[in-house]
């Protein structure tokens, strides 16, 4: 891995089980890893779908989804579980179609269809966890499943999660801050406010 790679792009290896030899991995970037497959950009054929891995990460399912149709992004990912070999896993990062302060964006997913293509591919075990600031450069991921930490995001972490400059971050962060007065008072409403999910399921043996 070139040392110039942005190390968040690999924050997804902490919340997988392990990191099997042959695993699939369709980088958010430039970044590599001893041992995976890594398919060209933009290249998914049946070479690359039609064969089962022990593992499969896609850190940015939207970048790999063909031409960033609203149906894209769910074949995409009906075919990544698919190739997940038994005991095998998977993880993937994509934008949250109904987050408020960018909805409907390319190649986004709510978490709950997500959820359901992955379990109709056979998977088990689905974990979620929030994105911050997004799918592709991860700084943070958070378990959605478990209020603690959650709770410890929003209260003391959740200023560093979003960059403070640029055009518009002024009423940008008072979007944002309203949304974490939100999320704090209702807690069930929490997994609809984040920007991008991580998912993580596994496939029986």
């Amino acid at each position: 891995m070139s040392a110039e790679v942005d190390a968040r792009l690999l924050n997804w290896r902490f919340v997988v089980p392990g990191e099997p030899e042959g695993l699939l991995l369709l980088p958010a970037g430039t970044e590599t890893l001893p041992g995976a497959v890594t398919p060209k950009e933009g290249v998914l054929g049946r070479a690359v779908l039609g064969r089962r891995y022990p593992a499969v990460a896609a850190p940015d399912l939207a970048a790999w989804a063909p031409h960033r149709k609203r149906a894209a992004a769910p074949r995409l990912l009906a075919g990544l579980a698919a190739a997940v070999a038994p005991g095998g896993w998977l993880c993937v990062g994509f934008p949250n179609r109904w987050y408020p302060g960018a909805p409907m964006r390319a190649g986004s997913l709510s978490s709950s269809r997500a959820v359901r293509t992955i379990r109709r591919a056979g998977l088990t075990g689905a974990e979620l966890y929030a994105a911050l600031p997004e799918q592709r450069r991860a700084a943070f991921l958070v378990p959605l499943a478990r209020r603690t930490e959650m709770d410890h995001m929003l209260r003391v972490l959740f200023d560093t999660s979003f960059p403070s400059g640029g055009r518009g971050a002024v009423a940008f962060r008072r979007i944002l801050s309203v949304m974490r007065r939100v999320a704090l008072a209702m807690p069930r409403t929490r997994q609809h406010f984040v920007p991008a999910y991580y998912l993580v399921a596994r496939r029986p043996q």
